[in-house]
This record gives structure tokens, sequence and C-alpha cells, in this order.
């Protein structure tokens, strides 16, 4: 194949052809321009290929590094540590079982008998660990579908004050004592250490002395589940649930009305539903038999004429506890209204027969007044939410002044009464103020100073009227120590209130309140 020149060789042979040249001459420019045109030829694809692969590898790093995840630093640092030796953990106490709540009548809490327990220093620790199902600074609400006003005794918080933390304020507050706390705790470790194995108290009258039993332990904030008198509680209120209802001829009735004051107060403590309807039970009898006029006799009698205030009285703290824990029976309401009215007409500075013990005489001896019955007229009154009445200005004031004198443990007046001193502390802490005061101090010191070392208290110069239904020795020490030890829990056990209470049904309350027409008000009922 001949070598031509193309036209740029062309070109540069002619830019010669003024230089005379030689063959050699001519083929050796022919070479150089051959390799300059080869040198210009391959320079570009070059570059261009070397960029391109430039531009790949960056890329490419560009899309790895984005993707890469991170890995932290980690350093190994090699320490010699010291070795620790772990004590080995206290042994767990087996949690008591929860009881489960069945269909079954009258089930029975199963306890175990705690003996032989000793009153040393320890015992007087306070030992409540359960606060009741309710709130120390809670607002006043009612309780049922009955309409009220605002009162301590139809408040769902009316044991409030009773959890541990309710039970050192209002201490503190009202003016209890270390000294009395103490006194109580002794007591309620006797009163356990006494208990029978069936839960009950006494040999004659176990209904009413184990209903006082377990109002004292419910006073002080205990219940069935708290850590040292759970069990004394349980057995208590599996006696009282398992108790047959007994009318009684004369004192049965005291036993009963007891009896559904104390399952009042544990069912609205407790919400054990299997209280209910043993304390509607027990209610039921009461509300049935309650008189006309609004009091109460003997055995439940209807007849009009005797009026037991003494009887009565615990009969109306069955009403009012009930009331606190929700009953719904239809009678309730209404026999509220009527022991208000009826204690109503007892009192009154013009009133000749001021709340004596029983209008059994109608008018044929002189009417007295007794010291223990104006007790219990105004402190009934002060519970259903009438502690402002008129009625019981007097008595509240015979009580703070010539009551006071006589508060005596070793020198008690003619008439004393323990049952009294009951009723008339905690009149006194309801009313408050300078009654309040000069009471609390004189009634704690004659408590704590006669108390056995033991924890008992035995009933000073014994009550005509408690020798009759007294049955030894040990039943007259579980009734003083219970009446006892109920005085020493008035900081907490019912918080004070002044204020009054209306008991109207619904079908009363629309009718004042004209709600709806005088036709339709019957289709409540």
């Amino acid at each position: 194949m001949d070598n031509y020149p193309d036209e740029e060789e062309y070109d540069y042979l002619e830019d010669h052809e003024s230089e005379e040249l030689t063959t050699d001459d001519i083929l050796e420019i022919q070479e150089e321009y051959r390799k300059k045109r080869l040198k210009e030829t391959l320079i570009g694809p070059i570059i261009s290929t070397v960029f391109h692969l430039v531009l790949i590898v960056v890329l490419a790093i560009m899309i790895t590094d984005k993707y890469k995840d991170e890995v932290p630093e980690i350093v190994v640092k090699m320490e010699q540590v010291e070795e620790i030796k772990l004590e080995e953990p206290p042994p767990v106490e087996e949690p008591e079982p929860v009881e489960q709540e069945d269909n079954v009548v009258n089930p029975v809490l199963t306890t175990v008998a705690i003996e032989n327990v000793d009153t040393n220093d320890a015992a007087l620790e306070d030992t409540n660990d359960e606060a009741p199902s309710t709130d120390d600074d809670s607002t006043v609400e009612a309780v049922s579908d009955i309409v009220v006003s605002p009162s301590a005794f139809a408040s769902p918080n009316v044991y409030g004050g009773r959890s541990a933390a309710g039970r050192a304020s209002a201490v503190s507050n009202f003016g209890g004592t270390k000294a009395g706390q103490a006194s109580l705790l002794k007591a309620l470790w006797w009163l356990k250490k006494v208990q029978k194995p069936d839960g009950s108290w006494g040999a004659k009258n176990q209904a009413g002395l184990t209903g006082l039993g377990l109002l004292t332990f419910l006073a002080h904030g205990e219940t069935h589940l708290s850590k040292s008198f759970g069990p004394t509680v349980k057995k208590a209120i599996d006696y009282l649930i398992n108790d047959k209802i007994d009318r009684g001829k004369k004192h049965g009735s005291y036993n009963h009305a007891i009896k559904a004051y104390a399952l009042s107060e544990a069912y609205a403590m407790t919400g054990v539903s299997m209280i209910g309807p043993a304390m509607n039970e027990c209610m039921s009898l009461i509300l049935d038999n309650q008189q006309a006029g609004g009091s109460f006799d003997y055995g439940y009698a209807k007849s009009e004429r005797r009026q037991d205030l003494s009887l009565a009285g615990w009969n109306y703290q069955a009403m009012k506890a009930a009331y606190g824990a929700g009953c719904e029976l239809e009678k309730l309401p209404g026999a509220i209204q009527k022991s208000i009215d009826c204690l109503k007409s007892m009192g009154g500075a013009t009133n000749s027969f001021v709340y004596e013990y029983t209008n059994n005489n109608f008018g044929n001896s002189p009417k007295k007044r007794q010291q223990s019955m104006r007790a219990v007229g105004a402190l009934c009154l002060q519970l259903f939410g009438e502690g402002n009445c008129d009625e019981i200005k007097e008595d509240i004031r015979l009580i703070a002044t010539e009551d006071l004198k006589q508060l005596s443990w070793n020198n008690p007046p003619k008439e004393f009464s323990l049952y009294g001193w009951y009723y008339a502390t905690q009149v006194m802490f309801q009313s408050g103020g300078k009654n309040w005061k000069p009471w609390n101090r004189k009634f704690q010191k004659e408590l704590t100073t006669n108390q056995s070392e033991e924890g008992y208290w035995d009933y000073p110069s014994l009550h005509d009227g408690v020798a009759r239904i007294i049955n030894g020795q040990l039943e007259e020490r579980v009734y003083a120590t219970t009446l006892s030890a109920l005085m020493l829990t008035v900081y907490y056990r019912y918080l004070p209130s002044n204020k009054s209470v209306s008991i109207l049904t619904q079908k009363d309350q629309k009718k004042k309140m004209g709600a709806m027409p005088e036709e339709e008000l019957d289709l409540i009922d």
C-alpha cells in the first residue's frame, strides 16, 4: 500500500517546499508529522478516559459513604475490681391469702386464734397498717339515693379520721396525749388476748359485748386486713354475722342494737359484701319495731307506754351507722326523722322531764333530769346532724359544767355511770371549743391513771343496772374496757360536725321543690 500524504500532510510539505529537501529529508518530515498526528489523536481520548474514570471513582466513594453505618469507637479497658460479698436476703413472709367473695349465705371468715399476747412496751406501737376506705379531708357527699344536706353522719367520709395519718393529725389537733393513746393500745392488746376462739367476748351477752369489742377496734381504724389486729376483727365479724337474730325479752334488745351498730360500721369500713345482708337483717328488725313516737322498748315492744331512751340510744347509733354505710332499706330515712322528732320532744330547757331514762310513769311521779340520759339525747341529735338545735343547748351546758365537776373515777357521784361518760365525752367533743378542752384534760387523766397494768379497766362502783346484766368479772372488765377505750378514740372516731341534716325521701324533696305535679308524686312510692 503506497503512502500518500493526506491534506494536512500535504500542506505541511508545502510549507517546506522553498527548502531544498532530499528524499530522506522528506521521509523524516513525514515521520515527524505522523508522530505529531498520532500524539494529537491519542491525547484527547486518554484525557477523556482518565476524566471519566476519576469521575466514576468519586461518585462511587460518595455513594458508598452515604450508606455506610457509623461504627462507634470501642475502647476496652482492663480494670481490677474489688470483689463485694452480698448478704443473703431475709426470707420473704408468705402473704395472707385473699378471700374470694362467693354467693354463699353467711360464709365463715377463717382465722387463726392468737393467744398469750403480752402487753409489753413493744405492744404500745401503733400497729395499724391499713387505712380505711375513706379520705381524711374528703368533701362531704350523700351515700345513697336519699336526698340529704351535708352532715357528718350522712357522709361516706364519716370514718375518714381513722387512718394512720388521720389519727395522728386528729390527736394532735384535738388535744390527745401519748399516755392516752398508749392506754388505748394496751386495751386493744388485752381485748385481743381475751377474745374467745369463736370470735366473741362474754358469756351471757356475747352479741352486745362482741359488738362493743368490734366497735373498739374499728374506731382505731382496724379492719380484717390490719397486720396485728386483723384476725381479731375477722373473728368478731364472723361471730356477729352468724349469730342468730334474738328479739330478747329485755336486755336482748340491747345486744341486738349494739350488734346492728357494729355490723353497720364494719360494712362501711371494709366493704365486705357478706356483711351487708347481715346488717340489713338486723336493721329490718329495728325499723319494723320502732314505736310510732320514735322511741324503743325492751324486746322491741310496740306499746307507747314505755319509751326507753337508754335502749333507744343504741338503736339511734345503729341507724346513724347504717345510713353512713349506705343501707338502702326504705324505712330508714323515715325512722331517722321520727327519731329526731322524738329526741327533740324530750329536750329543751322548758321541758319538765329533759332526757329522763324512761317515761314509764307517765306523770304519776315527778320527772327528773338524768345525768347519763341527757348525754344520750344530746349525742344522738349531734350524730343526726342536729348539734346546733335549741333542744340540747341546756343539756350541753350542764354536761360542761355540773357533770364535769363530778367526773371522778374513784369518788363517783351516786348516779355515776361509765356508760354516761361514754356519751358525754362524745357530746363535749362534738360541741368543741371551751366545752371540750377542760373535759378532755380531766377524762384522759381519770382513764389513764385507773387502768390496770394488763390493759383492762374494772368498772368503778358497779352500777346496779350494769350488775343485773353483767355475768362475772371478765364480762364486767370487757364492758368497762370497751367503753373506756372508745372514749380514747373520740379524737378521730367521728369527725366533728355542727351542720344540720334534713332527712327527706325523694318524693318529699321533689314535692318541696315543686319538681313534679302532685298526681305524679304517688308514682314514686
